[in-house]
C-alpha cells in the first residue's frame, strides 16, 4: 500500500515538474521576443533556431505547443511570386465561307469559297478536296451516300500549286461535274430531292483531342501573328437537289458548252481548266436524241444526210425490201434485224495506258443478219478536260475472210473490248479527270466479194461511258487560281440596275 502511494506521489511530482517546464518555456520565449528586435531576429535567424532546438526537444507531444520554422514564412511570398500568366483570349474563327450552286442534279455545278473578313486568308483552290453525303429520300431504299475523289485522285496534303491568297471581299469559283465525286453506282443518288450536305478540306481533330488542330488547313490567316484561327475544314450549307434541269437564263453563256450560272460566276472561269471539268454535260444533248433514232427507221431518208457519228441502225442498202403504200409512206419492216449498240457506264482507270471500254452490239430485230464486227470499226468521241478528241475507225477493207463473220439471231449479242490507247492519239487522255467516251460502230464490211448479203451500218451507242482519270502526265489543273469579286446578291443586283 506504501509504495502504491509513493508511485502516485512521484506522477503527480513529474507532471508538475513538466507544466512547469513548459510554463517556463512559454514565459522564456515571450520574454526573448519582447527583447530581441525584428532586425536581431532577421539578422540572426540560425542563432534563434540553435536556442530553440533543446527547447523544442524537452516538450512532450501531448502539450500541444507548436512552433513555426522560420523558413515557412519565407516560402510563401515565392509561392505567390511563380503564378501562371493569364492566357490570351481565343482567336475568332476563319472567316471563309463555302457555298455549293446545284442547279440541276447532273450538274454542272459550282464551288465558290468567300472571304467574309477583313484580313486576307490562304485557302487551297481545289475541287478534290470536296466531300459529299447525300440522302436519298427513297423510303424504300433511303441511304447516306458517301462521295469523294479517290485517293489517286485527290491530294495527300496541301496542294501547294493551289494556293491561293483570297483578299478580303473576293471569292474563289470554280465549276465541276458531281460525278467525278459521286462516281459508279453512286451517281444514282443525285437525283431530284436528294439532301446534300458538303465538306471542304480535312476532317477536324477528334472530340475527345485536346491538341490544337495541325496542319493541313483549309483557311489560314497571312498575318503573323495571326488574326484568326485556322480552319482544318469547312462545312457548306445543306442545298436540296432540284427535280428539273436549270432555266435557260440560268446558264446565258450555254451557247459555247460552258456552264456559267451568273453574272460572277462568268468572272470566275479563269481558265479553260474550270469548265473542262464541266465538259461532262455536252454529250448530253446527242444522248437526249438517240432513245428516238433506233425507232426513228425510215429508209426515205438518206444516208448521206445524216452525220457520220449518227446512224439509224438500218443497212446501208436502205432501198431494199421496202415499198410505198397509198399514202406515199414507205412501209417499216419493224422485225427487220437491226443492231443497237450499248457500252459500259462507266470505268475507272489507274492510268491512260489502262483505259478500257467496252461495248455491245444486239440484234434488237426478230430475223437473224449476218455481220461482220471487228475491234477496228469502232470510232470514239472523246469530251474531257482538254476538249473533244475524234478516235477515227478504220476504213472498210473488203478483205475480211469469211470465217469473220458471224450470224446473230433476234436478241443475240456480241461483246468487243477495246484499248483506248490504241486507237486514240497519244494526248487524247494526258490530263487527270473526268472523260465522256461515246462509241459508234462502222460496220461497212458488205462482203460482197464472198457472195455474202451482210448487215451494213452506222450505229451510234444509246449511251456514254463515263471514264475517270486518276493520274497522268498533266495536272489536274492546266492554270494557277485566281479570286474574283464575291458576286452580290439578286436582290442587290436589281437594286443597283434600277439606279
Amino acid at each position: 500500500m506504501r509504495t502504491r502511494l509513493v508511485r502516485i506521489a512521484s506522477l503527480f511530482t513529474s507532471a508538475a515538474s513538466i507544466a512547469a517546464a513548459a510554463l517556463g518555456l512559454a514565459s522564456s520565449l515571450a520574454f526573448a521576443e519582447e527583447k530581441s528586435s525584428p532586425a536581431q531576429q532577421v539578422e540572426k535567424p540560425g542563432s534563434a533556431a540553435a536556442a530553440e532546438k533543446p527547447k523544442a526537444g524537452a516538450a512532450s507531444p501531448s502539450s500541444g505547443a507548436s512552433v513555426a520554422a522560420p523558413g515557412a514564412s519565407a516560402a510563401a511570398p515565392k509561392a505567390s511570386a511563380k503564378k501562371k500568366p493569364p492566357a490570351p483570349p481565343p482567336l475568332p474563327p476563319a472567316p471563309a465561307r463555302v457555298w455549293l450552286i446545284a442547279p440541276s442534279p447532273q450538274g454542272p455545278w459550282t464551288l465558290r469559297i468567300d472571304n467574309a473578313g477583313e484580313r486576307p486568308m490562304r485557302i487551297p483552290a481545289d475541287v478534290r478536296l470536296l466531300r459529299l453525303e447525300v440522302d436519298t429520300l427513297n423510303k424504300r431504299t433511303k441511304k447516306t451516300v458517301r462521295c469523294a475523289a479517290p485517293a489517286g485522285l485527290k491530294p495527300s496534303g496541301f496542294p501547294e500549286r493551289r494556293a491561293l491568297l483570297l483578299p478580303p471581299g473576293q471569292s474563289y469559283m470554280e465549276h465541276f461535274d458531281p460525278r467525278l465525286l459521286c462516281f459508279g453506282k453512286d451517281e444514282a443518288a443525285l437525283a431530284g430531292g436528294s439532301v446534300v450536305r458538303a465538306w471542304y478540306g480535312w476532317g477536324p481533330p477528334p472530340k475527345w483531342s485536346r491538341k490544337a488542330p495541325a496542319a493541313p488547313f483549309a483557311a489560314e490567316s497571312t498575318d503573323d501573328p495571326p488574326a484568326f484561327a485556322p480552319a482544318p475544314g469547312l462545312a457548306a450549307p445543306t442545298l436540296v437537289l432540284s427535280y428539273g434541269l436549270p432555266a435557260r437564263k440560268e446558264f446565258p453563256g450555254d451557247e459555247g458548252g460552258g456552264a456559267e450560272p451568273s453574272a460572277g460566276d462568268r468572272q470566275a472561269q479563269p481558265s479553260a481548266d474550270m469548265t473542262a471539268q464541266a465538259s461532262g454535260d455536252k454529250p448530253a444533248q446527242p444522248q437526249a436524241d438517240k432513245p428516238a433514232q433506233p425507232q426513228a427507221d425510215k429508209p426515205a431518208q438518206p444516208q448521206a444526210d445524216k452525220p457520220a457519228g449518227v446512224g439509224s441502225g438500218q443497212p446501208e442498202s436502205s432501198g431494199k425490201g421496202h415499198g410505198a403504200g397509198l399514202s406515199g409512206e414507205p412501209i417499216v419492216d419493224a422485225n427487220a434485224p437491226r443492231l443497237e449498240l450499248r457500252s459500259e457506264p462507266w470505268s475507272d482507270a489507274a492510268s491512260p495506258r489502262s483505259i478500257v471500254v467496252r461495248v455491245t452490239a444486239k440484234n434488237v430485230g426478230k430475223r437473224p443478219m449476218t455481220v461482220a464486227i471487228r475491234p477496228r470499226m469502232l470510232e470514239f468521241h472523246v469530251a474531257g478536260p482538254n476538249g473533244t478528241t475524234v478516235c477515227e475507225a478504220a476504213p472498210p477493207t473488203d478483205a475480211i475472210p469469211r470465217d469473220m463473220y458471224r450470224t446473230l439471231k433476234g436478241g443475240a449479242s456480241v461483246d468487243v473490248s477495246l484499248l483506248l490507247r490504241e486507237v486514240c492519239p497519244a494526248d487524247t487522255f494526258a490530263r487527270e479527270g473526268l472523260y465522256e467516251v461515246t462509241a459508234t460502230l462502222h460496220a461497212n464490211e458488205a462482203g460482197t466479194g464472198l457472195n455474202l448479203d451482210a448487215y451494213t451500218a452506222t450505229v451510234t451507242a444509246t449511251n456514254a461511258t463515263l471514264l475517270r482519270v486518276k493520274s497522268a502526265p498533266e495536272p489536274f489543273y492546266a492554270a494557277a487560281p485566281r479570286a474574283v469579286q464575291t458576286p452580290k446578291p439578286e436582290a442587290e443586283q436589281e437594286g443597283d440596275n434600277a439606279d
